[in-house]
């Protein structure tokens, strides 16, 4: 690497890491909706100065998690009930798909794998360790695109992926939920293993249902909790 290449190098990794930071914010929702991003107050909390931040927020509105709003800049886009239907359902065809597709490619090898993962995902809840149970949950449904073994289908599912690392975070808020999740995934395996690929699209359906409407209800309940401190507040 020359000395004219080191410097664009560094800016490079320095805007890359301002992105991971801050779209990692956003998708755990330490970055809440509707939140001001500013760039002075990001770019020191990171530890870059305000150009790889800048750039990584252009970044992240193209990808559509955050919007430029007049007068105020970058803010965090939030949640809708309509996104939430249009992204799950199609996420339930991929979904469905994958796992048939699995269900007759899978090695013994990507089973075993499997679960170990369920097995992980028991500790967290042993430990109620929710960060590492939502990182596994998505490292299953991947481990299941992977063994279904068509790129074009997981190009597919992975273009929909900060939505549903999003999603996860919305579900996974109570134990129930976590032990929930579990019971399917033990399910979806049994079902693989044993080849049975008609159950497969009716399991994950269920599965992928009951996560639409927990976010949904979430979203209606945020909703109506701001329309409420909306009418606490007196109008000057």
């Amino acid at each position: 690497m020359t000395d004219r290449e080191k410097p664009r190098k560094r800016n490079e990794l320095l805007r890359d890491r301002a992105y991971a930071s801050i779209k990692h914010a956003i998708i755990t929702s330490r970055l809440e909706p509707n939140r001001r991003l500013v760039e002075e107050t990001m770019a020191a909390d990171i530890g870059t100065s305000r150009t790889p931040v800048r750039e990584a927020l252009q970044k992240l509105e193209k990808e559509g998690l955050i919007f430029r709003r007049p007068r105020t800049g970058f803010v965090v886009k939030g949640v809708t009930e309509e996104e939430v239907e249009d992204i799950l359902n199609l996420q339930s065809i991929l979904e469905g798909y994958a796992g048939r597709l699995a269900t007759s490619r899978i090695t013994k090898d990507e089973i075993s794998a499997l679960n170990g993962l369920i097995k992980r995902q028991e500790a967290c809840l042993m430990n109620a360790d929710v960060e590492t149970f939502i990182r596994l949950d998505g490292e299953f449904h991947d481990a299941i695109h992977k063994a279904a073994k068509n790129a074009r289908l997981y190009g597919l599912v992975q273009g929909l992926r900060d939505y549903m690392d999003r999603y996860r975070v919305m579900v996974f808020h109570s134990h129930a939920k976590l032990q929930l999740s579990v019971e399917d995934h033990k399910k979806l395996v049994s079902l693989m293993n044993t080849k049975n690929a008609g159950q497969i699209g009716k399991l994950i359906g269920k599965h992928m249902i009951r996560g639409k409407n927990i976010i949904k209800k979430k979203i209606r309940t945020e909703r109506e909790a701001l329309k409420s401190i909306e009418m606490l507040v007196p109008n000057y």
